[in-house]
């Protein structure tokens, strides 16, 4: 990893910063089609009901009415919107149990039938004209109330609610000797949120037939290739048929990992015959699209008195909501990231998922990691204070080594976690600071949270694929299935493919978001974009590079061994004057009409051979007002192995962006439902508050670089890493501060306050 580098590692220009820039760049919910319908939702108002009556015909007859659907307009095929399925090595434990559009309503915001008229002020007006008649049944909002023996069942299968029981795959050794084994055992439940993805693009589908049948959707999918397949399935169509085409996203963080207005958008374009566009409302996003899932998990840690972990045990109960999505699959990762952290040789874990009439979990950024840290991290901090051993010790002392395995179950090839903690610990100043201080009413603490994560998913077919050729002046097309939801995945394997072909990054042209026009790709989740997509290609770039050295050595009466490129230049190594550039060699591939010509073109194709995992700490400065209750976050110190930082600009706006959520899962962003009729209180930017520009912390972002043989140029992935410590950090620094743990999500001033009363009370 020696090899001296021009164009990786440097800072560059994200891939269409001007066009979103200027506002010239087009997302979904701007596009437009001639003749197009506004369609629009009809959703449940009540938690749980059958649904008796639909009278459609008022609405039908409504003038610039297209199309109106229900339960029996769209496929009788039961199915589930994420998109795992369709890629999981063993798909048996993703439930199928949704319809297009409910056939009962299961929460408050879900799909009942849908409307596409020739504006969206008259499809509104349908809506209203739609006669449901419900009968509303008893429902269930708690997920450890939900499979008590007597609750309403929300979906006949489930016996008690529970949707499914599921070991970790990680589990090993035998667990009840090693809390023997312990001088240390604690044992405390904690309670994750509900977290909304809060992307800035409005949930939006375009569909459209040809007069042939084919179906052409525009959408903000992060797995277009999959997600067309999907679609086939559940439309009975050859997947040739689907043409799926992604403009710009404007966010994401896993919500479009899953189907989300496409299915009823097809549906409505094909019975209205015309094309159809689906945009949610920002309260309809809230109320019926997927969130992150939330667990309550009870956690087990033993200790040795040395200070090594003998024993971890986890039971987890996902609150799965109304419908299955990603209850298994993440809570699965969940599980694996609780078991891979530390050095262990006895863990447990096991997990129900719950069904509950609220609406639907699903994958969001760090992907399960989020909660099972902020369950482990805290127990650290507790066993240490049992154990009268330092936090940063006793984290020190159970750290991974090489050729022990990541969540991946892939063998680590480095292990820097003593080096990004120690760092992070002398950047926060966590000697000095730890045991709290007071001015006033304020406390003030320090807390810190290890984390791991992955460079791709786990158990799962990960198949990437690129296309580059070259045109006859030195410029490189480079086509990429995959998809850009603001992460720079296009910058930065324009950087990867430019540094190996020896021209420069703006010589690289991007080609993207057309299943016509660009190879398979397994879509965008899990970190594994700049890792996997990165190494198909530089094998792409690599094969376009002997083409373009076998047609220069001609020119040049050389061997292609003996040749280097730099900067567009080719030359004969020893003799730099000796040479030709990348254009002239480009265009005689073409053009020279009395040799042997062809395009030079090459694809570079990538399935997982290695899965190095992102590594590090955050570390959290807080004051407590003892007051009031309110935490502010004064500083955060996150210091991340990202391998090799391709572009260091992006990994940081990536770190930063991923901590800024983490801040607002910590302490803001509260999913309130209400608990008597299951409607959602927290529907929109106003009553669901995420962190402003004015709610940062001064933040210290350390780009820890130990290069990995096999990411790309020594990448790893790095895009939810940030997201994944910091909730833990902030309530280790609180209670630092005020000696309080709160241990269910948000940690609101409410709660603290509540927790230093109850503690002043024992005294």
């Amino acid at each position: 990893m020696g090899e001296e580098l021009t164009i990786v590692g440097k800072k560059v220009p994200r891939w269409a910063a001007f066009e979103k820039a200027t506002g010239a760049a087009r997302f979904t919910v701007d596009f437009k089609l001639p003749e197009m319908l506004a369609g629009r939702l009809l959703t449940s108002p009540v938690a749980h009901a059958n649904i008796l009556k639909i009278d459609t015909s008022r609405a039908e007859k409504l003038p610039g009415v297209e199309a109106v659907i229900t339960f029996e307009d769209v496929p009788n095929k039961l199915f589930n919107p994420n998109k795992m399925d369709m890629c999981l090595f063993d798909p048996s434990g993703e439930l199928p149990d949704m319809y297009v559009l409910s056939d009962k309503a299961r929460f408050v915001g879900d799909k009942i039938a849908a409307v596409a008229a020739i504006n969206a002020g008259v499809a509104e007006e349908a809506l209203v004209l739609i006669e449901v008649e419900y009968e509303e049944l008893p429902a269930v909002f708690d997920s450890l109330e939900a499979s008590n023996p007597g609750q309403p069942r929300i979906h006949d299968f489930a016996k008690n609610n529970i949707a499914l029981t599921f070991p970790c795959l990680a589990n090993r050794g035998d667990v009840e000797e090693g809390f023997k084994e312990a001088h240390v055992v604690v044992e405390q439940t904690f309670k994750s949120s509900k977290q909304h993805m809060c992307q800035m693009e409005p949930t939006t589908c375009v569909a459209d037939f040809d007069a042939s049948g084919r179906l052409t959707i525009w959408s903000m999918s992060q797995h277009p290739f999959l997600h067309r397949r999907k679609l086939a399935e559940l439309f009975d169509m050859p997947v040739g048929m689907i043409r799926w085409k992604t403009l710009h996203i404007g966010g994401g963080w896993g919500k479009y990992g899953s189907f989300v207005a496409e299915p009823v958008c097809v549906a409505l374009a094909k019975k209205a015959g015309r094309p159809v566009k689906l945009e949610y409302s920002r309260e309809e996003d809230f109320r019926t699209t997927e969130t992150r899932e939330a667990h309550i998990m009870t956690g087990k840690i033993g200790v040795r008195k040395d200070g090594t972990i003998s024993a971890l045990q986890n039971k987890v109960v996902v609150q799965g909501g109304a419908y299955f999505t990603h209850n298994s699959n993440a809570t699965n990762v969940a599980m694996g990231c609780f078991a891979s952290l530390y050095t262990c040789p006895n863990v447990y874990e096991i997990a129900d998922a719950v069904y509950t009439n609220i609406p639907v979990s699903g994958g969001c950024r760090g992907y399960g990691n989020p909660p099972a840290m902020w369950a482990l991290e805290q127990l650290m901090d507790m066993a240490a204070e049992k154990l009268g051993m330092d936090p940063l010790e006793l984290r020190l002392k159970n750290t991974k080594k090489v050729g022990e395995f990541g969540p991946a179950n892939y063998a680590l090839e480095t292990s820097t976690f003593d080096d990004c903690l120690r760092l992070g610990a002398e950047k926060i100043g966590l000697k000095e600071k730890r045991g709290g201080r007071r001015e006033g009413t304020k406390r003030y603490g320090v807390g810190m949270a290890m984390f791991m994560h992955v460079s791709g998913s786990i158990g799962a077919t990960q198949h990437r694929n690129v296309h580059l050729k070259f045109n006859e002046d030195g410029t490189v097309n480079l086509a990429a299935g995959c998809v850009d939801l603001g992460q720079n995945i296009h910058g930065t394997i324009s950087q990867i493919a430019a540094e190996t072909l020896g021209i420069r990054y703006e010589d690289i042209i991007i080609h993207t978001g057309d299943t016509d026009t660009t190879f398979f790709d397994q879509g965008m989740h899990a970190s594994g974009g700049l890792f996997q997509i990165g190494n198909a290609t530089v094998k792409g770039a690599t094969e376009l590079k002997k083409l373009l050295f076998e047609r220069a050595a001609k020119m040049l009466e050389a061997h292609p061994e003996d040749l280097d490129v730099k900067d567009r230049w080719i030359s004969v190594k020893g003799s730099p004057d000796k040479g030709v550039s990348v254009a002239d060699v480009a265009k005689d591939a073409i053009y020279n009409y009395e040799d042997d010509h062809n395009h030079l073109a090459a694809k570079g194709s990538y399935s997982p051979e290695d899965n190095q995992p992102p590594v590090g700490a955050s570390f959290a400065e807080v004051g407590v007002d003892t007051e009031s209750g309110e935490v502010n976050v004064i500083k955060l110190v996150i210091v991340c192995d990202v391998g090799r930082a391709i572009n260091p600009q992006t990994v940081e706006s990536q770190l930063e962006g991923g901590a800024s959520q983490g801040i607002g899962y910590a302490l803001t962003e509260d999913y309130t439902i209400n608990p008597e009729t299951g409607y959602l209180e927290a529907d929109n930017y106003i009553t669901y508050k995420i962190p402003g520009a004015a709610d940062m912390p001064d933040m210290e972002i350390i780009q820890y670089e130990k290069p990995v043989s096999t990411g790309p140029f020594g990448a790893k992935g790095v895009g939810e890493a940030a997201m994944v410590p910091i909730a833990p950090a902030i309530a280790n620094a609180v209670y630092d501060a005020v000696g309080v743990r709160v241990t269910d999500l948000p940690i609101t001033p409410e709660k603290i306050l509540k927790s230093m009363e109850a503690k002043r009370e024992k005294i």
